[in-house]
């Protein structure tokens, strides 16, 4: 018997491209979201089937004039993929924007590409894939059924009442396991933003704020 599918919600602090990454596709391709930086404890754990639904901070309401309870982005997870196989020499996916790292087949570590400036930090480096040689966060969300909304997130009707409840105390965390009222909410939402047209990540990411 399958899991039943689970839907995660965080607040995004920013939102310039990099997490999500979901830049325009190229003539003859799908469009494909990916969730390979931040948020390290959804990309640990969410499978195929999972919903996740990132939603402005108050952060990205002062500094980007965003509603607040607005949806940046909903995504279906369709699969994933470990970092060695993402950030390889030959990847598919190497020109993506948020392929910021690179992968040494053959004493396996990971390193910096040093074609941009994006998480060039140590900082970043133990929260995107992990410590050196378990690289436990090293996994890539894909998602090919997906709506981003940005630069005019949508915002969530008030009649979504539990899910302007969860959204208010919610901070660098996320939230999953709910109870059936607020799943029924969620499939609610997903289906008035499958309604929408989706938009498309910047294909260049900015600097570090």
């Amino acid at each position: 018997m399958k899991p039943t599918p689970k839907t995660y919600l965080y607040k995004l602090s920013y939102n310039d491209g990099r997490a999500p990454c979901a830049p325009e596709p190229k003539a003859g391709s799908h469009p494909l979201l990916t969730l390979a930086l931040c948020k390290p404890a959804i990309r640990r754990t969410a499978v195929a089937g999972d919903r996740i639904l990132g939603v402005t901070s108050q952060s990205l309401a002062q500094s980007k004039g965003y509603p607040l309870h607005a949806v940046i982005y909903a995504a279906i997870v369709s699969g994933s993929l470990e970092a060695s196989e993402y950030y390889a020499a030959r990847s598919p996916y190497r020109t993506r924007p948020d392929c910021v790292y690179q992968f040494d087949r053959h004493d396996g570590s990971f390193t910096h590409r040093g074609k941009t400036a994006v998480r060039d930090s140590p900082t970043f480096f133990s929260r995107d894939l992990g410590r050196t040689g378990s690289y436990k966060n090293g996994r890539i969300l894909l998602s090919h059924d997906f709506r981003y909304f940005s630069p005019e997130p949508i915002p969530i009707p008030d009649r979504f009442h539990e899910l302007h409840d969860l959204i208010e105390p919610l901070h660098q965390g996320h939230r999953v396991n709910h109870p059936p009222s607020r799943e029924r909410e969620f499939d609610a939402i997903f289906r008035l933003l499958w309604k929408q047209s989706t938009r498309y990540t910047p294909s260049v990411i900015a600097t570090e704020p």
